[in-house]
């Protein structure tokens, strides 16, 4: 695992035409932002060619938080979601404008964008956020010792 702050990236990816194009915005949002992205298939080597529950949990419970794209209503996202949110991990749900959301917490909270452009916007406002949160939970942490 990165010793530098990551952010778990929950997307579609085989099904999703312009998969590359996201990433490579998740990527620049999240260098500007001074944290990493955590993207699960390029973990897949670390324990193997499966999905591993355990090895996703702790992923999960060490990001900073995570940011779910729901666009395409793929099924294996809500499953990584439902982990995350399980956890009490925070999350920013984002969606292509006009995606049906299905079964999450705090749904209303979904982020539209409708180009590359919107994409990579709501993007740093989200890292922010998560960034934000991480910050006054360790504030939070250290005023309790």
């Amino acid at each position: 695992m990165s010793t530098t702050p990551y952010v778990y990236v929950i997307m579609p990816v085989q099904s999703d035409p312009h998969y590359k194009e996201k990433r490579a915005v998740l990527s620049s949002a999240a260098a500007h932002a001074g944290i990493d992205v955590h993207f699960p298939l390029d973990h897949l080597s670390a324990y193997g060619a499966d999905f591993d529950l355990e090895e996703t949990l702790s992923a999960l419970s060490h990001s900073i938080g995570v940011v779910a794209d729901l666009s395409l209503e793929r099924p294996s996202c809500y499953y990584e979601l439902g982990l995350a949110q399980a956890l009490k991990v925070p999350v920013a749900l984002v969606a292509q404008a006009g995606t049906m959301i299905h079964q999450a917490d705090h749904r209303g909270s979904v982020v539209e964008y409708s180009d590359s452009k919107s994409y990579g916007d709501v993007l740093e406002e989200a890292f922010g956020r998560l960034i934000a949160d991480q910050q006054a939970d360790h504030r939070g942490a250290l005023s309790q010792r």
